[in-house]
């Protein structure tokens, strides 16, 4: 595949203006002006704006099966399930994923809901592909976690602990202390030491620990233990956490803001993106994300939720490190994804206009693993699935 005379942004900060991508065997093989190529399928770009493809680093789709009323996101038999793994929840055929790829979202952090306080395990999947084992792209790049309401509305009323705020903090320091323990007193123990035990990533900080707290008080405690035990950890919906950002700064914790629309409004108003997006300048990791408890849904949140910091003052190719480099970051794939560079992944999405400062562009192309699976243009279909 050969797209031509696009205007390229890298997903770093960079603007290449009237270039051209080979890509070959799903790989970005050339970048440059006046690409030439034989037998290959031509994308003529010529006036349109071409990004990486977008990363929703926190997600619930392809995880919920909505046409059943317990979601398998959420494990609620104990508060504390670090063994769950969510690719045995993610579905491909979940009709939901289309709304991700036509937005331009080419890749998810697959994770489990906000009812536990250890969810479980998380993993990397494209959003589209013939079968969930194509579509994952990483396994195990974090633990998901959650110390909001949800915890105590899920357990307080079957009488269960944590009942309140202390109980899931508690909790939480109960299992990082046991994990502690059991690395210094039982190392040579095969049930901690055997394959990917998840304890030992965390409290060695391998990978982070991904976490919801969406006020003041939840994330001051958050980081509270994040700088007692060293851990890495990642807040995940942060309504309030321009209330402490010198105390994240501090610690250099990574931030992914929950969606921006009726929730927020709702229950969190006034979030100060200016300043939680000054985070990025002190050298934090922020991102955004479209799942939020209100439902997922497509556009209408996840590029409001780009526009939203756009209008708070933020420059445009800041937002864009929020929904590509920034992601991939945190979910360990920056290697291969999150910016427009030879030898990297073809996941790469084309619009008519920047999508981040007009609300009317258009999706034209979504690219994923260099094939063509969705089109606005002139061919207007979805590539069928082939099993």
């Amino acid at each position: 595949m050969l797209i031509k005379n696009g205007r390229i942004h890298v997903g770093n900060g960079e603007v290449l203006e009237n270039c051209d991508i080979l890509i070959e065997d799903g790989i970005i093989k050339r970048i440059g002006q006046n690409l030439g190529e034989k037998n290959v399928e031509l994308i003529n770009a010529n006036g349109m704006e071409i990004f990486p493809g977008f990363i929703d680093p926190i997600s619930s789709f392809g995880c919920i099966d909505i046409a059943f009323s317990i979601k398998d996101n959420d494990e609620i038999s104990s508060p504390l399930t670090p063994e769950a793994k969510i690719k045995y929840s993610f579905n491909h055929d979940e009709i939901i994923l289309e709304e991700l790829y036509k937005v331009g979202i080419t890749t998810i952090g697959a994770a489990p809901g906000n009812k536990n306080i250890i969810g479980g395990q998380m993993a990397v999947y494209n959003t589209w592909g013939n079968n969930s084992n194509k579509m994952l792209l990483k396994d195990v790049v974090g633990l998901k976690g959650s110390v909001i309401n949800s915890v105590k509305e899920t357990y307080g009323k079957r009488d269960l602990c944590p009942m309140t705020r202390m109980g899931i903090f508690n909790e939480l320091e109960k299992f990082i202390v046991e994990s502690k323990r059991r690395q210094v007193c039982e190392e040579n123990s095969e049930y901690y030491y055997k394959g990917d035990n998840i304890a030992k990533k965390i409290i060695n900080r391998e990978i982070p620990l991904f976490i919801t707290a969406n006020e003041a008080t939840e994330i001051n405690s958050l980081i509270h233990i994040t700088r007692k035990y060293n851990l890495d950890i990642i807040i995940c919906g942060g309504y309030q956490a321009h209330r402490c950002l010198e105390y994240i700064k501090e610690v250099n914790v990574s931030v992914i803001i929950g969606e921006q629309t009726a929730y927020n409004a709702k229950n969190y108003n006034n979030t100060d993106l200016y300043k939680i997006a000054q985070l990025q300048r002190a050298g934090n990791l922020v991102s955004f994300s479209l799942t939020g408890d209100n439902g997922p849904e497509g556009k209408i949140k996840y590029l409001w939720n780009a526009i939203e910091f756009y209008k708070a003052g933020i420059d445009k190719e800041e937002v864009l490190k929020m929904m590509t480099i920034n992601p991939a970051k945190m979910l360990s794939i920056d290697d291969i994804l999150g910016t427009i560079e030879e030898g990297k992944h073809a996941n790469i999405v084309i619009y008519t206009k920047n999508p981040i400062e007009f609300y009317d562009s258009k999706l034209i192309y979504t690219i994923i693993n260099g094939d063509l699976i969705y089109s606005e243009g002139e061919k207007n279909y979805v590539v069928n699935k082939k099993f």
